[in-house]
């Protein structure tokens, strides 16, 4: 398990470039996961997807910026 560091919150989505920010962590079953929000941008339409996501996956899906 990698250490998240808070100030180091913005992320950029590896399959669409979008950018992201892990709004908080927490514990479930003494395992750590993070909410991610996702902001996606299409022509003139914006989408925000939020999700959860188990922490030492956040680098298989997203890259710090």
């Amino acid at each position: 398990m990698f250490e998240i560091n808070k100030t180091k919150c913005e992320l950029i989505c590896l399959k669409t470039g979008s950018k992201a920010k892990i709004l908080n962590l927490f514990d479930k079953d003494n395992i750590q996961f993070a909410k991610i929000s996702v902001d996606i941008k299409f022509e003139n339409t914006s989408i925000q997807i939020l999700r959860s996501l188990h922490v030492d996956d956040i680098q298989k899906h997203f890259n710090f910026s």
